[in-house]
């Protein structure tokens, strides 16, 4: 089914405005059928994308897609008065992370040139030019070229970052369910959002990239030390510890399909996983549907995400299972160089 970006974005408006449950539902019902739309040119975009990385011998981290949260939407919409949610860019996802900013921009110069048989609308450098809360990626914003009416010009994002950035990413996102606040988009406790900003920094210094502006008269060891000191005053490790998702299911691969409902209770710790067959994409959008509308804020979370296999599913989303293990090895290296050199006690 085909929808122009005003229908869309009109739709958009209603779920925030509309005090109908009824023109509400019709409303959500038109935006997942658009939404899921984004599901096969994501596959595409997805494979072209490791075509190029394998001839051009880069090996990605990990390569992920998913469809954009009914709650981040409308969030985004609730923020952005003037976004109409036709051309919101980033419905339909897909990231590669890799290993370091070698294949960082070994990969965004090849992507320069070798469109992935698309039109590249527009390249957002986050690496050299961070967001103001510290967020480093690269965003490259596609539009979609299909004979098919109903994929044809959609957007697509695609996000390439580095593993230290991923796992950056990841902690703030986590956090920020711990602080019941969006710290991604520089809102919440100020101590969370400086704590970020100078772990951004120091991660910065150690890939060789601009620090953030606020940052750039300090020398690393004085971000060093308030690194330590915001720790041990805001207990983060052993907050970070504490907030992790049990995921039993994730230890086999004995669910096979191409989409996942990762569906996480916050309040338990404990996520459950719906697995789909490639040819199920539509009935796994509904459930999908059904599962949001009956989400609480800071109580659970949803998301339909495709993935090479159900192990991988932790790897590439550790946000939606709490699991910041590997920023907080890095904060605990930081940490303990910092007692080394006895900048602290």
């Amino acid at each position: 089914m085909t929808f122009s970006k005003k229908e869309i974005s009109k739709a958009g408006q209603k779920i925030l405005s509309s005090k109908s449950e009824e023109d509400r539902n019709l409303a959500l019902e038109k935006i997942n059928k658009w939404r899921t739309n984004h599901l096969h040119p994501l596959n595409v975009m997805k494979n072209a994308l490791l075509r190029v990385t394998e001839k051009s011998k880069i090996e990605p981290i990990l390569t992920s897609q998913r469809l954009k949260r009914l709650t981040s939407i409308e969030y985004k919409l609730d923020l952005n008065e003037n976004m109409g949610l036709g051309g919101m860019q980033d419905i339909g996802g897909f990231r590669s992370v890799l290993k370091d900013t070698k294949d960082l921009y070994k990969l965004k110069n090849i992507l320069d040139k070798n469109k992935l048989n698309h039109k590249l609308k527009r390249v957002v450098d986050y690496v050299e030019r961070p967001k103001e809360s510290g967020y480093r990626s690269i965003h490259l914003i596609y539009i979609y070229n299909s004979k098919i009416e109903k994929y044809n010009g959609l957007l697509l994002e695609l996000q390439i970052r580095t593993k230290l950035q991923h796992n950056w990413a990841t902690a703030v996102e986590t956090a920020g369910i711990l602080t019941k606040t969006s710290l991604k988009s520089s809102q919440g406790p100020d101590e969370w959002l400086d704590f970020f900003k100078i772990v951004s920094s120091l991660f910065a210094i150690k890939e060789q990239l601009p620090l953030l502006k606020e940052h750039s008269e300090r020398t690393m060891e004085s971000l060093m030390i308030e690194c330590f000191e915001y720790t041990q005053r805001l207990n983060i490790i052993t907050i970070l510890k504490g907030l992790r998702i049990s995921a039993r299911q994730i230890e086999t691969d004995k669910y096979v399909g191409e989409y996942y409902i990762i569906n996480i209770n916050i309040k338990e710790k404990v996520v459950n996983i719906m697995t789909f067959k490639k040819s199920e994409f539509e009935w796994a959008s509904n459930q999908y549907l059904e599962l949001e509308k009956n989400i609480k804020d800071n109580e659970n979370a949803v998301v339909l995400v495709s993935s090479i296999s159900l192990k991988s599913l932790k790897k590439a989303y550790p946000s939606y299972f709490l699991d910041t293990s590997e920023f907080i090895i890095a904060l605990e290296k930081i940490n303990h160089n910092c007692k080394e050199r006895k900048l602290v006690k």
